[in-house]
């Protein structure tokens, strides 16, 4: 049997967190959880909850923006491996975050077809490429 149960948390930095929580508010409506904002020895830190996975963002002030030149490129040369994709159960919240994804020109919206799942890519305020997919009920 594995020593693994699940994933705990996953991490990314930013250059500056109140910026970070500000898009993902208007993008996602997504708050911090509780007490955070914090201080630690590596920064000031936040975590979200992501349906079960905490993400955890550190402030740094040395992120450099992803190679990727434009909104949404993932699915196109641009292939990185170091994203997380979240997923938006209802089609219309989806196309709430669409566009809002898009007025904030974090996207192009361009909406990929991913084995019958809706996958949009975007470029949040530090040049990190990420994704949010719908999977239609079945």
């Amino acid at each position: 049997m594995a020593h693994v149960s699940a994933v705990h948390h996953l991490a990314t930095a930013t250059n500056d967190l109140d910026r970070f929580l500000a898009f993902y508010k208007e993008a996602f409506d997504l708050d911090p959880d509780p007490g955070f904002p914090m201080d630690s020895p590596v920064g000031r830190l936040a975590f979200f909850d992501l349906g079960g996975v905490q993400l955890q963002v550190v402030e740094s002030g040395s992120i450099s923006p992803a190679p990727a030149g434009t909104p949404a490129v993932l699915l196109q040369q641009d292939l990185r491996l170091d994203h997380y994709t979240m997923r938006i159960d209802s089609p219309e919240a989806f196309e709430t975050v669409k566009e809002a994804l898009v007025r904030l020109g974090a996207s192009d919206g361009n909406v990929q077809d991913f084995r019958g799942a809706d996958l949009l890519a975007f470029t949040d305020p530090d040049g990190h490429v990420m994704e949010v997919i719908h999977v239609p009920a079945a």
